[in-house]
């Protein structure tokens, strides 16, 4: 019978696999249906009066200009670009072909605009016209010329020039009709000797761009001569379209991919992507004959595999048997069809294909849609630290020589050559973007970005080193490196007897080590591109505007670090007492504080002020905040432990009790309850528990007013939660940039005042999932991660998955196979369902957050996710009903200022762990939670925000559970009693309420 068994499940695995592809499918013919263009345009019209243009008599250059420019139309190319000798003749398009997505029906419906390829006659260009940029000189006279005759047409609305994919040498007609239709005007087609275009080759004199006097080498003009040669052979590349146009399935998958690279925001054109697919189909890896999905499959599978090098060797895509010899997408000549696309960017793509790659082996069905359409909105997204640089309006005469002399392509080019030389191993990838996409008037001067962006991808382990060796001083390259530094280098003796030129950072705690990368990009900057420190913004949170207090030294990390070395010799003091029966094996840290992700690491308590403040005058403010810091011992293994719940109680109180005798010999003070005990060490106290492990079976299902707690809390105390907290120990250890993002989530939503519904460990879960998420790179610093915790809040859906964070790949297989039918015994799991090692059952959730809270948090981080980062942290108090204003100096958060010195030998012990408005909430809630939501700041406790759930007036049926704050009314149902609700609210927070502001009481 056992073989039958094994061949049954077999058989249901294959069919398993069989029925995810089908899944899969079916949401890619879903969103193929979502994404395409109902039906392309027509082009009748507009053809027709292109092609029965006159043409005009030969001028030169310089005439023509003056001629077109009187027609009150501007000059499309950069101001910098000089007008030079030659002649100019309009002659009109010798054809007008529909290309790009309207040609192949793979348009999508968000780029509704058709391109229309205007092919140049062959005597429009002269032989030497390729030379300094005459070429695209009398390419934009022609669209000049253009302007006139089409406004004189019907049809015409509006035209405008624009940039497409960024070339400024090439700017091309927006042409948008009065039925709606937008088109692109490209013209292409010249005819030049193709060896004179070669990559090493240079066609732009210095003296035919520069005025006299500026210095500048003849350099290779490889940006130039590709952006001429792709005019060339457009033709070309029109041949190969067919394939696609006769196949119903490469249309439909060439429209997803274009879909999913728009989404990714990589930059790389629809073009480039159908060039791919073309140079696939005729290398045999892809044909007609696939479905969709293996289509796409081979697509990603060589984009992860072979693009980088395809590309580093050159990709020709009519021949497949052979490469270019040089980087770059040609077609079977020598154009390059990605010469305006980085390295960089074909990497991001490269990724995301892994990501996609990844989920399809894993059959991962449930996440495939929502990877493939998800959207990477901002350069966060991928890269860890983003810089806001003004460009600078500055002559670097060979950086602009190959874009004719335009100032700000040179300035880019200029200034990542510098950084890449600064930064070193620091970092790995440089990203820079800047905005050319916007279609500008005909009677304006061309756009111009004011600004660009600079992603850094760092190398975790060097990006906040403090000293950067350089050469030793008795070489050549001692000087290079000295003139590239300036006065920062010097000659230095270090420890191992060499001297050399070295660069030291401000390092001393570790914000300022974090912003060493800054410290160099305003150095080099300023130095080798006369920018000034004003001009360099670093897009980032202020960690210590945010998180910090006036009595931390930074951020509040080292003082973090001050308790855990508190909590080490606390932990060997322990293990070593002798008074207990049992040895102490272990102490495990609970407390957040212990692995760096506590958003305001305590102060040391101050004796002699709180000596002072003891007592119950309501005249005097309560007794200052101390936390107490969990701690969970484990003993050497017992059986004598006895078998009855409250024998283990006294058992363990008289181990807290023999203990409390033993570290007071020690001059350490300690407190004793009745299921803990609270020590005081350095100003410190630090809440221990004992676990006993056969104390929780006996827990369960005794409700006796000794035992403190149920069985399964006992469990998530003792159990859970520190194995669980060992785990986000490793990872805070593992990934630097983790604490500082829990600490900001933390604080986002205790500002939005959810201190009530969302708990600590909800936040360092969520906040662990994206450090540890396949589906992205992980991100090395606090700003980057925090920005993707707000879009994975933003968009998932706790309603029909699980969140899994599989530490360490612990979680079973049989595990992880129940929760890929989390929908089938959806009620049974809390509403934020969180699934890791020893909490399979999401037992730290199982209370809160609640379903609304999950979807407040949503809203919240929807909005937060577009805003800047200045109003992230910026609450929005407009949607209270009442407003509780408390008294701030009874709620024990009120005193900000240094802490005092705190005698170690002290005796006295402070009020630990006393929230007035902490307990006032909650008791608030208890009694009328399913009435109100009550949302404060729980380190900001100055008001307390309510929500009502339903309208002043709403009448409901009479129920016993529900009767509290009731009116009844004429009907025989009742309403809430909105005056004596508030009533109550004064009268439960008596002492700590100051008063009750009234705003609105319309839900």
């Amino acid at each position: 019978m056992q073989p039958k068994k094994k061949k049954q499940k077999l058989d249901e695995n294959s069919l398993l696999g069989y029925t995810t592809d089908d899944f899969i499918k079916s949401q890619l013919d879903e969103l193929y249906s979502g994404i395409k263009q109902s039906s392309s345009p027509s082009t009748d019209q507009i053809r027709e009066c292109l092609v029965s243009l006159k043409p005009m008599k030969k001028k030169t250059i310089a005439e023509a200009y003056d001629s077109l420019k009187s027609k009150k139309s501007l000059w499309p190319l950069p101001p910098e670009m000089k007008i030079p000798n030659g002649n100019f003749k309009f002659l009109p398009p010798v054809e007008v072909v529909h290309v790009g997505g309207g040609r192949t029906s793979t348009q999508l419906r968000s780029s509704m605009t058709s391109d229309l390829l205007l092919r140049l006659s062959e005597s429009f260009c002269e032989p030497k016209d390729y030379l300094n940029g005459r070429y695209i000189v009398k390419r934009a006279l022609f669209l000049m010329h253009l302007i006139p005759k089409l406004l004189k047409c019907d049809f015409v609305s509006v035209i405008k020039f624009q940039y497409i994919n960024k070339d400024v040498l090439k700017p091309i007609l927006h042409v948008k009709c009065k039925s709606g239709d937008t088109f692109n005007l490209i013209p292409s087609g010249c005819v030049f000797k193709s060896s004179l275009l070669n990559q090493d080759r240079n066609a732009v004199r210095p003296d035919k761009v520069y005025e006299e006097g500026v210095e500048c080498s003849e350099v290779h003009t490889s940006y130039y001569n590709s952006s001429i040669l792709a005019d060339m052979y457009s033709d070309q590349y029109l041949n190969f379209l067919s394939v696609v146009e006769d196949s119903q399935s490469l249309k439909q998958a060439l429209t997803i991919l274009k879909f999913w690279c728009e989404r990714k925001g990589s930059g790389v054109s629809g073009h480039m992507i159908t060039s791919i697919l073309l140079h696939l189909n005729l290398s045999g890896l892809v044909s007609s004959e696939m479905d969709t999905l293996t289509v796409c499959k081979q697509f990603w599978n060589f984009l992860s595999s072979n693009l980088v090098s395809a590309i580093s060797t050159g990709i020709i895509v009519g021949d497949p048997t052979k490469t270019a010899g040089q980087p770059g997408l040609y077609t079977d000549t020598c154009a390059n069809l990605c010469y305006n696309t980085d390295m960089v960017s074909l990497k991001e793509l490269v990724h995301h294909s892994q990501v996609i790659n990844q989920l399809l082996e894993s059959r991962d069905h449930n996440n495939f849609i929502s990877v493939l359409t998800e959207k990477v909105s901002s350069l966060f997204d991928l890269y860890d630290v983003v810089y806001k640089v003004q460009i600078a309006d500055i002559s670097l005469p060979e950086s602009s020589l190959q874009y004719c002399g335009v100032k700000f392509r040179g300035f880019i080019d200029h200034i990542k050559d510098i950084l890449c030389k600064a930064y070193g191993d620091r970092v790995k990838e440089i990203k820079i973007e800047y905005d050319l996409s916007e279609p500008w008037s005909r009677k304006s001067s061309p756009t111009r970005p004011e600004f660009v962006l600079i992603g850094l991808s760092i190398d975790q382990s060097n990006w906040t080193r403090v000293v950067d060796r350089g050469p030793s001083a008795d070489t050549v390259d001692a000087k290079t490196f000295k003139e590239f530094w300036g006065d920062k280098s010097n000659l230095r003796r270090f420890q191992d007897g060499s001297i050399v030129q070295a660069v030291v950072w401000n390092g001393k705690s570790a914000q300022e080590r974090r912003s060493i990368l800054t410290q160099i990009t305003e150095h080099v900057l300023n130095r080798h591109a006369g920018l000034s420190a004003d001009l360099i913004q670093e897009l980032k949170l202020e960690s210590g505007d945010i998180v910090g207090r006036d009595y931390y030294e930074g951020d509040g990390e080292e003082q973090a670090q001050k308790i855990i070395k508190t909590f080490s010799e606390l932990s060997k003091v322990l293990r070593k007492c002798s008074k207990i029966p049992l040895t102490i094996t272990s102490v495990l840290g609970v407390s957040p504080v212990l692995r760096n992700t506590d958003l305001f690491p305590q102060a040391e308590y101050q004796v002699e002020r709180a000596r002072k403040q003891t007592g119950l005058d309501p005249n005097k403010p309560t007794p200052p905040f101390v936390k107490a810091h969990e701690m969970v011992c484990h003993f050497e293994l017992s059986g004598k432990w006895p078998e009855d719940v409250r024998g283990v109680l006294r058992l363990k109180a008289a181990f807290y009790l023999a203990l409390k005798e033993e570290l007071e010999s020690m001059h350490i003070s300690a407190k004793v309850n009745i299921d803990f005990m609270d020590i005081a060490r350095n100003g410190f106290i630090f809440r221990l528990r004992f676990l006993v492990p056969k104390e929780e079976k006996l827990r369960a299902g005794n409700i006796s007013f000794w035992v403190p707690c149920s069985g399964a809390n006992l469990k998530v105390q003792t159990l859970t939660l520190p194995y669980v907290s060992s785990h986000l120990t490793s990872l805070s250890l593992k990934h630097s940039a983790y604490p500082l993002t829990v600490r900001f989530l933390k604080r986002w939503v205790a500002c939005h005042s959810l201190s009530n519904y969302i708990p600590d460990i909800f936040c360092e879960l969520v906040v662990a999932h994206i450090f540890l998420s396949a589906h992205n790179s992980t991100p090395q610093t606090a700003t980057s991660a925090f920005l993707r915790v707000l879009s994975f809040l933003s968009s998932f859906d706790w309603n029909l998955y699980p969140l899994i964070i599989n530490f360490n790949d612990e979680l079973s297989s049989e595990t992880l196979e129940v929760y890929k039918n989390f929908m089938n015994t959806r009620r049974s799991y809390p509403d934020a369902c969180i699934v890791c090692p020893q909490n399979e059952l999401s037992d730290l959730t199982r209370d809160s957050p609640t379903k609304s809270s999950l979807n407040i948090l949503k809203h919240l981080a929807e909005k937060s996710h577009i805003s800047s980062l200045d109003s992230i942290f910026k609450p929005n108090v407009t949607s209270y009903n009442v407003i509780i204003h408390l008294a701030r100096n009874k709620t024990g958060r009120f005193i900000t200022s240094q802490a005092q010195e705190h005698h170690a030998k002290s005796t006295y012990f402070p009020v630990v762990e006393f929230e007035p408005a902490r307990r006032y909430v909650e008791e608030l809630t208890s009694a009328y939670g399913h009435l109100c939501l009550f949302l404060y700041n729980r380190y900001e406790p100055s008001e307390v925000g309510v929500v009502l759930k339903r309208a002043e007036n709403s009448e409901v049926k009479f129920t016993v559970n529900g009767s509290m704050a009731k009116v009844r009314t004429e009907s025989g149902k009742v309403k809430d009693n909105l005056d004596a609700m508030l009533s109550d609210f004064d009268l439960m927070g008596k002492g700590l309420v100051r008063n009750i502001e009234v705003v609105n009481l319309e839900v």
